[in-house]
């Protein structure tokens, strides 16, 4: 495994794209936020982030990049398909787990 991940956790997250493909992406969590400078080579960076709505704190989207609500950082060797048929940057994820 790369250095860069020895601190995640393998994680996977389940995805639907506006045209109704459902997915499952394995990768690593972490929940920090680090530069997308610093994502390995043949790896994608994406950020978690928690909804507005939720005062539990859940994992509620994956998007190329966080600004307000950041809720981790999610690494994976596959590229997830925004702006697909209009999901715009942001897909609700529908269930996460540790692996």
């Amino acid at each position: 495994m790369n250095t860069f991940l020895k601190d995640f956790s393998k994680y996977y997250i389940g995805i639907q794209t506006a045209d109704g493909r459902k997915h499952c992406i394995r990768g690593w969590y972490l929940d920090q936020r680090f530069s997308h400078q610093e994502c390995p080579k043949g790896y994608y960076m994406y950020e978690f982030r928690e909804d507005d709505a939720d005062e539990n704190g859940y994992i509620a989207f994956v998007e190329p990049y966080v600004a307000v609500n950041h809720f981790g950082t999610f690494v994976a060797r596959t590229k997830i398909p925004f702006g697909e048929k209009g999901n715009g940057n942001s897909l609700r994820i529908r269930y996460g787990h540790d692996y």
